[in-house]
């Protein structure tokens, strides 16, 4: 029932019982939280197990323990089938037990991390020495110098993915469709087959953060530079410029306003027939009109942070009020 869904959401169980029919809407930014709020709390008892796993040994390995736990996070996935793929495909999104995987994986890179800067500083103490007794040292190279390039391998991968199958969309498809294997096909069911991707990026920027600080604990062009190369000093430098970190800061807003944001701008295409003059019926969809669809899409995510951001034009006076009614 309503008040069933209702309540499990209020009290955080959402994400365990969406295998069951009728048991309502899945909201896509409670289903994300629930979810999450369950992983942490599995996280005490993953991180000994985890650091045993994951702890020394070099890239090689940790990279062949990394592959084998995003194959795992795969398995679920392959129980789906057009037969039942509307009634569990969403149950195994939000099961907390199958994120696992996922969670580990972010857990292990955030080892390897810390690991890298270990090694760093040693690398560093002994150029010091070498500097010191006019030695030469040779050139030795360590995976962290690709860092800079990673993410911008992701997003071109990911971007590249993305046009391809827009460019092979099945006739009789519509961005409503209800027929999602003839037009999505079996590969759209793994949820989690992009997670090398994602930890590509993470790894990549986190890496640079950790390269721009000093012993003194400040950020600098020239730490990153001196460490990832000059290459990764300007993406490090483009990630810090205040423009882009306030861009940036909206991304709660349009995390939590997706689900609104979604239904507005499908809503307000229809209205304008401006290529939706049917909101459920099929049409075609041409790949300058996906790449349109995407752009609105993105655009009025992006409009509608600004507007509720906290000195927005909008979320300022929301703010301002929720202030004055707030106990001290």
């Amino acid at each position: 029932s309503k008040w069933v869904s209702t309540g499990t959401s209020l009290f955080l169980f959402t994400a365990w019982y969406r295998f069951f029919p009728g048991t309502g809407y899945i909201n896509g930014p409670v289903w994300f939280i629930v979810t999450l709020f369950w992983l942490w709390v599995f996280f005490p008892f993953l991180l000994e197990p985890v650091k045993n796993a994951f702890r020394g040994g070099g890239w090689g390995t940790f990279l062949a323990k990394l592959s084998l736990v995003w194959v795992i996070s795969l398995i679920p996935w392959t129980f789906i089938s057009e037969d039942n793929v509307h009634q569990i495909r969403w149950g195994l999104r939000c099961f907390p037990l199958l994120r696992v995987p996922e969670f580990v994986m972010g857990m292990a890179l955030a080892l390897r991390v810390n690991q890298d800067k270990d090694e760093e500083d040693l690398d560093e103490e002994e150029a010091a020495k070498d500097d010191e007794g006019k030695g030469k040292r040779e050139f030795s190279f360590h995976p962290r110098l690709l860092a800079p390039y990673l993410p911008l391998l992701a997003i071109a991968l990911s971007v590249s993915y993305y046009v391809y199958r827009v460019a092979t969309w099945p006739e009789g498809c519509t961005c409503l469709t209800s027929n999602w294997y003839h037009c999505f096909g079996r590969i759209e069911n793994f949820d989690t087959k992009f997670n090398p991707l994602a930890l590509m990026v993470i790894y990549g920027v986190t890496t640079l953060d950790v390269c721009a600080r000093g012993p003194d604990g400040n950020t600098s062009c020239e730490a990153v530079s001196r460490r990832l190369g000059v290459f990764g000093s300007w993406l490090w430098a483009f990630f810090t410029w205040p423009p882009f970190v306030k861009v940036g800061t909206w991304g709660l807003p349009i995390f939590l306003y997706q689900a609104m944001v979604n239904t507005m701008s499908r809503a307000l295409l229809f209205d304008l027939h401006l290529g939706l003059e049917e909101k459920c019926e099929q049409q075609d969809l041409s790949l300058g009109y996906a790449w349109f669809y995407w752009g609105f899409h993105v655009a009025m995510a992006y409009l509608v942070a600004f507007l509720m951001n906290s000195d927005g034009p909008i979320g300022y006076y929301i703010h301002s009020w929720v202030k004055t009614i707030t106990p001290k």
